[in-house]
């Protein structure tokens, strides 16, 4: 999840938050099932669709509210993408 300034306004502290609370990790940290690391990231580039979180350094879901974040892992979960891949929740601090 990007951090900087236009996804800070836009809600990424509660997309963080939620992904957090679903995966039961923190930031820097890697779930149980070794499929999600959950980090914070400077600037993706994507200001004008914020808040962005990046899954598999190569996925992009733009203007994710936190309410959507629990149904983003169970959809990379029920696709099996993150246990073929390794997935990361990028957001570096």
């Amino acid at each position: 999840v990007c951090r900087t300034l236009s996804c800070a306004l836009n809600g990424a502290e509660r997309v963080t938050e939620a992904l957090s609370e679903k995966l039961g990790i923190r930031v820097g940290e890697t779930d149980r099932s070794g499929m999600f690391t959950l980090l914070e990231f400077e600037c993706l580039g994507a200001c004008d669709r914020a808040p962005v979180v990046m899954v598999n350094n190569e996925l992009w879901h733009e203007t994710l509210r936190p309410e959507d974040a629990g149904r983003l892992v169970d959809e990379i979960k029920g696709k099996g993408d993150a246990a073929l891949s390794g997935c990361h929740l990028k957001m570096e601090r």
